[in-house]
């Protein structure tokens, strides 16, 4: 089968797979991602992991798209009153996450490296779910922004988290010596230079924003911007969502009408993009995978949400926060995708740079979770919809 046929399949049966799901009052995303796992080597194999990877251009096009989303609601005028319990939740949540998981993990296996290894991907929040159910029903209020808010960041949290995690897992593994330079600079290096980048291209392309009035000429410049900048960020290698989002977060805060109306005509092109890209996610997730993940899997999970929900709670407590914030948030914080699945392939890398017997410790990371994001994949955008439902955010306007 040619590309074209595979696209044209993944985009029509998302597209019906999504109308089912909203059949049965379900975010849409989760029939795009059952959609996948019907194509992928579950059910009809139509879909590979080597397949996939075909179509990394819809991955980076699509994150590049919902970093700039995100920077876009994150204005000051929509931050008053939730920066303080931001600054408090990220990091609780994120770090209440890797200790619950790697204490668990270690009580289950007494394996420190695996132990370490899985808190620090558990920190890591997939922000494309969020965004996909926030925008579907058009949610406005204090638990969205402070959604927005926290998936952005995680991704900043992910990275610190690993880049101090691998190298001690490495030490119990070989007794080799940390470095300073692992450990902290070379995350916060690729940190600051990701939102410098994002931050130096959003000064210099809102001054040629304010001039573009028609609707198709808007929507080709900030779909030029985001490539640009994804381009420059992958190929210095650096983050692309943060590089976006802090783009998007100048913007916003330079000339908020036009960075409104520039996301505004996104619109027009992001919806086939989505469905690609979560029907991609769904096409590389294994559910034959889910019994081998055992009881590991299954307390990753469990302690992973609770850290998530525990932590946002008591940073909303510590922030002075809206009492939805505190009581829902949290409870929007469980997809898990590609940040994730992308770090444990990297940490399989460096275990196999460090010695091939690490090969199986590797494997078996990449196998807890690829399982687990199946899951999670599968309930988290109920929970994101169940959150701003209770916190009566659905359908508000500005």
């Amino acid at each position: 089968m040619n590309d074209l046929l595979e696209l044209a399949i993944l985009l029509l049966l998302g597209l019906y797979a999504a109308k089912g799901a909203k059949a049965l009052r379900t975010p849409q995303v989760v029939g795009y991602v059952v959609a996948g796992v019907i194509l992928g080597p579950s059910v009809m194999g139509l879909l590979s992991l080597e397949g996939t990877l075909r179509y990394d251009i819809v991955t980076s096009v699509t994150l590049g798209i919902i970093g700039f989303v995100i920077g876009g609601e994150l204005a000051l005028r929509n931050l008053r009153g939730l920066g303080k319990a931001i600054a408090w939740i990220v990091p609780l949540e994120a770090s209440l996450a890797l200790l619950l998981v790697g204490l668990g993990t270690y009580l289950l296996t007494c394996n420190a490296p695996l132990s370490i290894l899985l808190g620090a991907l558990a920190s890591a929040t997939a922000p494309a779910g969020t965004v996909d159910v926030l925008q579907e029903y058009k949610a406005k209020g204090p638990v969205t922004t402070t959604l927005y808010a926290v998936v952005g960041l995680d991704d900043a949290f992910a990275l610190i988290s690993y880049g101090f995690c691998l190298p001690l897992a490495k030490l119990f593994i070989s007794g080799e010596p940390m470095s300073l330079q692992g450990v902290l600079v070379n995350p916060l290096r690729e940190i600051g230079l990701s939102i410098g980048l994002g931050a130096a291209a959003g000064v210099t392309m809102i001054f040629p924003a304010r001039w573009l009035r028609h609707r198709n000429e808007l929507l080709a410049f900030t779909l030029g911007v985001i490539l640009l900048i994804s381009g420059l960020a992958v190929k210095f290698h650096l983050s692309l969502i943060l590089a976006t989002m802090s783009m998007a977060v100048t913007m916003v805060n330079l000339r908020y009408a036009v960075c409104r109306r520039m996301i505004g005509t996104l619109n027009d092109f992001a919806p086939p993009i989505y469905v690609l890209f979560f029907v991609l996610v769904g096409g590389r997730l294994d559910i034959s995978l889910l019994p081998k993940m055992g009881l590991v899997g299954l307390a990753y999970i469990v302690l992973r949400e609770s850290g998530k929900y525990l932590g946002t709670y008591l940073g909303a407590t510590l922030g002075r926060a809206d009492p939805k914030v505190r009581k829902y948030a949290g409870l929007g914080l469980f997809s898990q995708a590609g940040v994730a699945i992308g770090l444990a392939l990297s940490i399989y890398h460096e275990l196999i740079r460090a010695g091939s017997q690490n090969a199986e410790l590797g494997k078996y990371i990449i196998m807890v979770i690829t399982a687990t994001t199946f899951v999670v994949q599968i309930i988290g955008a109920p929970f994101v919809k169940l959150a701003i439902v209770k916190a009566g955010e659905v359908g508000k306007t500005k």
